[in-house]
């Protein structure tokens, strides 16, 4: 979140940041308006735990017994030291700079 902030100062685009907490869970947005004027929200969403839906339901596709070898585990540890979720978080912030850079 630093970096796209950075960026949108370097650029002297106006936002506004905000916390919120969603079930003890602290999420961070910023919003800000493209040239078009339509608004954007950037949020750390990923900090929210994704809860299945009960019952049969729930997921019509079998589990695998076997697993996947070519998946990671997302509790592993990545390179250097980091978690996967922590390089997935800059790997977006990246993605969203480098699109700010098309777009403005």
């Amino acid at each position: 979140m630093d970096l796209i902030i950075r960026q949108l100062q370097t650029m002297n685009i106006e936002y506004v940041t905000a916390v919120v907490s969603e079930g003890g869970v602290m999420v961070d947005q910023l919003f800000f308006h493209d040239p078009d004027g339509y608004m954007i929200e950037i949020c750390n969403c990923q900090n929210l735990p994704i809860l299945p839906l009960s019952g049969p339901a729930s997921c019509p596709v079998a589990k695998s017994s076997t697993p996947n070898k070519n998946m990671p585990n997302c509790g592993k540890m990545c390179s250097e030291g980091k978690m996967c979720r922590e390089v997935e978080a800059l790997m977006m912030d990246n993605l969203v700079v480098g699109m700010m850079d098309l777009y403005f």
